[in-house]
């Protein structure tokens, strides 16, 4: 009975081992886990994510709004090139489509109960920015935190934000005003580690003729 206990305790010992360094289990957060040096048959790695699903619904009306391709309220325009490794970028592109019309998707210049108008107009896209230069469309990027080179000048990145210019005929049965937005990296487009940002408005307008 004795030799039957030790028995019975040396497995539950051996059980709460097994426990305390069992199998290696993969991190659910970014830039955590390294697969080098891990070998241990069971052991894991990995890496996570946050994520959430969500959706604004706003009334309908004649307002003016600019919306993406699927019909989406822009918040904001985000030209988001992700997450690179420093040093000479690779040339990357970020395009965003942007439509200008009625919040109810009647003709601009329809009344409020969609009946047709006679109005015509001139549209136009424009951006605003104290970075932003138009002659040659170029966007300055800013590294966040302000911090400076070797020269103790502020860290930036150039890129380019290109869109159609001008004005556009809007004729009175026209309900939509639409461009196409690319923020370029040129290849070759130097950096260093940090996040750089660069702000300001997209516009769009009519011009009654």
């Amino acid at each position: 009975m004795k030799m039957k206990k030790i028995a019975v305790c040396v497995l539950s010992v051996l059980a709460l081992s097994s426990i305390s360094f069992g199998a290696r289990v993969a991190s659910d957060q970014q830039l955590v886990d390294s697969p080098i040096g891990v070998t241990t048959k069971g052991d894991s790695v990995g890496a996570g994510v946050p994520f959430e699903v969500r959706v604004n619904v706003i009334p309908k009306g004649p307002e003016l709004g600019l919306f993406d391709e699927n019909g989406n309220l822009y918040d904001t325009v985000v030209f988001d090139h992700g997450t690179k490794l420093a040093g000479s970028l690779p040339r990357s592109v970020v395009k965003k489509t942007v439509i200008l019309q009625r919040a109810d998707g009647y003709a601009f210049s329809a009344t409020a109960d969609g009946r047709a108008g006679t109005a015509t107009y001139t549209g136009k896209f424009d951006v605003k920015s104290t970075l932003y230069n138009k002659a040659t469309n170029t966007l300055t990027l800013e590294k966040l935190s302000s911090s400076t080179d070797e020269n103790d000048d502020l860290v930036t990145m150039d890129t380019e934000l290109n869109y159609i210019k001008g004005d556009r005929e809007v004729s009175a049965t026209d309900n939509q005003l639409r461009s196409e937005f690319n923020s370029v990296i040129l290849a070759g487009t130097q950096a260093v580690g940090g996040q750089y940002v660069g702000t300001g408005t997209i516009t769009a307008s009519l011009t009654v003729k």
